[in-house]
């Protein structure tokens, strides 16, 4: 039987709204499964640093990385590369700025680089003690300079210490100020830490910490100044003979996400990160405190000559010199007067 072309116009209108009645829901099926794609998303944050795995730092970091996954149902993956494997500490904050990578924990020294109030915490004994220092990391004075690294693109979760700086040494011991004149010290390139090798009469050596153990081993550097956390776990107390016990700067460190990166987390996720990263940093705290004495009795059973150094001469010498070069060139007197509001 011949069917019109009219009859085919009307069965194939009928096939069409036989479907459509079928389909009706489908644009809302279709934005509940977008939905759904959102809300199982998984977002993996890469975090470098150029410390070893052993040190309370990079502890905290575990910590972290533990509390995210487990409190995002694994939704939130945190992916930790130690000892400068994706860049050393300029390389990594540089890259969290120009969003190529993701975390950087390290020292605040870096900062300096793009953020002159940074270097208030590189002026020598400007804090008296863990507490002071902690106090000024987690008020009013940390979240002003968490503002102005966002300014930069950088978002802080946390700041902290990684212990107050000594120095070590190969053939010259360093007893008083004077004992440092002519040795050639690694410091982190910082204004402030220039400023307090200038101040005690020795040659300033910026150097990547990829660079330190060679360059102590083959007399390159004479020595360095770090906390004992770091001598030890980056194994620089096996190529010198002295350790100097001073606690002149307090190694002040942050724990970083790009803000690209930050801005594109949930910001249920970011909730749970920034509680997180607090539970971490005093996870890490607590093991700097537990681990600084033990560590330093390690050393000492090595064959390094320990010198407990007379902090108040230090002090004397130093603190004023290095104040009036960062003061205010560099770091406003607003900024001082706040930290010393803290003790």
């Amino acid at each position: 039987m011949k069917i019109s072309r009219k009859a085919i116009a009307l069965m194939m209108a009928a096939a069409m709204i036989a479907t459509l009645t079928a389909c009706g829901a489908q644009p809302a099926e279709n934005s509940q499964e977008n939905s759904q794609t959102e809300e199982t998303s998984t977002y993996t944050i890469k975090i470098g640093h150029t410390l070893a795995t052993a040190t309370p730092q990079h502890q905290g970091l575990l910590k972290l990385e533990s509390l995210v996954e487990e409190r995002t149902n694994g939704a939130v993956q945190i992916e930790i590369y130690p000892s400068s494997q994706i860049g050393d500490e300029r390389e990594l904050v540089e890259g969290m700025m120009m969003g190529t990578v993701d975390g950087y924990l390290g020292s605040n020294a870096t900062m300096t680089a793009w953020l002159s109030d940074f270097m208030v915490f590189d002026i020598p004994f400007i804090f008296d003690s863990y507490d002071h220092a902690f106090a000024c990391y987690d008020g009013e004075i940390g979240d002003l300079l968490k503002q102005k690294c966002e300014e930069v693109g950088v978002h802080v979760l946390t700041f902290s210490d990684a212990g107050f700086s000594n120095f070590i040494t190969g053939d010259t011991p360093i007893t008083v100020p004077d004992d440092a004149k002519g040795l050639n010290i690694r410091v982190m390139e910082s204004p402030g830490l220039m400023a307090y090798m200038s101040a005690i009469g020795a040659n300033p050596v910026p150097m990547g910490m990829s660079e330190v153990f060679t360059s102590l081993q083959n007399g390159t550097l004479d020595g360095g100044t770090w906390p004992i956390v770091v001598s030890y776990n980056n194994q620089y107390y096996t190529v010198i003979d002295y350790l100097t016990y001073v606690d002149a700067v307090a190694t002040s460190i942050q724990t970083s996400i790009s803000k690209s990166v930050w801005d594109a987390l949930p910001e249920e996720y970011q909730e749970i990160i920034t509680q997180a990263s607090k539970e971490a940093v005093e996870h890490q705290r607590q093991l700097l405190l537990d681990n600084t004495d033990a560590l330093l009795k390690e050393i000492e059973a090595s064959g390094v000559t320990i010198i407990n150094a007379d902090r108040k001469l230090w002090k004397e010498t130093v603190f004023d010199y290095c104040l009036d070069a960062m003061v205010p060139q560099y770091v406003s007197q607003e900024l001082v007067d706040m930290i010393n509001a803290q003790k």
